[in-house]
């Protein structure tokens, strides 16, 4: 009987295909567990990403918003003095009052 023949029936052969064998599992089971780490790392990076946009859109809608108030309320400060008040009831018709007369009430 030959050596080669030896080796292939009685194991030394095969112990090393199986050690080597394991090994190459470990190393693609270890390859898998990186590369899903890796993807759900990626996952959340990109959510990350898309939430911050989103953020950033709503803080420049709200800005927007905060500048349309004060407008609105500088109109509407401007539209409420008295002069303008005073010149705007001439121009409906309104007189100013010459003489003020008071209605006393009884107490019920």
């Amino acid at each position: 009987m030959s050596v080669i023949w030896h080796q292939q029936t009685h194991g030394v052969p095969i112990r090393k295909a199986k050690s080597e064998r394991t090994i190459a599992l470990l190393f693609l089971a270890f390859v898998v567990v990186i590369t899903l780490l890796l993807a759900a790392y990626l996952a959340l990076v990109a959510d990350n990403v898309r939430l911050s946009r989103e953020i950033w859109q709503i803080e420049q809608d709200l800005m927007a918003a905060e500048r349309e108030t004060q407008t609105v309320a500088s109109e509407c400060a401007r539209l409420s003095s008295i002069p303008v008040l005073q010149e705007r009831s001439t121009q409906l018709g309104y007189q100013p009052a010459n003489q003020v007369e008071y209605l006393s009430l009884g107490a019920p």
